[in-house]
């Protein structure tokens, strides 16, 4: 289970990197990134939105129905519940920005439970939504 926890690191990490070497034609820190809110953005919105989708609702589903629905179930809802930051992003995003960040953050849903589920453990899914947190805050 340890490798393929660190493979899905390791592959989250690189596509990370690429997309952002891609789009933004290198890799460089975002003027808006703050170091000093690591603690309050990366750490503690990780762990409750972990302990929240996949510790709690993740479990209650699956009391009521297989895994395969219970994890796109609690993805979807996950996704869902980041549309509120998507309304209020500044420039507006675009209808394609919304739909491609909706698909990546209920993917990202999908593999923390999948992660959860292998591992019995928040902490996979937890380590792993913080890195996706601080790389796309640092080269967006």
């Amino acid at each position: 289970m340890a490798r393929e926890r660190e493979s899905a690191w390791l592959v989250v990490v690189l596509y990370l990197l690429v997309q952002f070497y891609l789009s933004h034609h290198g890799l460089r820190f975002s003027r808006t990134f703050v170091p000093q809110y690591w603690g309050r953005y990366f750490i503690v919105v990780g762990v409750t939105e972990e302990f929240m989708f996949r510790g709690y609702f993740l479990n209650a589903l699956l009391k009521r129905v297989s895994f395969t629905r219970a994890n796109t179930l609690q993805a979807v809802a996950f996704a869902a519940m980041h549309i509120p930051r998507y309304l209020t992003t500044v420039p507006a995003m675009s209808p394609t920005a919304w739909i491609s960040n909706l698909v990546s953050v209920a993917v990202l849903g999908a593999l923390f439970g999948w992660l959860y589920a292998k591992s019995k453990s928040l902490w996979p899914g937890i380590i792993l939504h913080m890195t996706w947190d601080i790389l796309v805050t640092a080269f967006a």
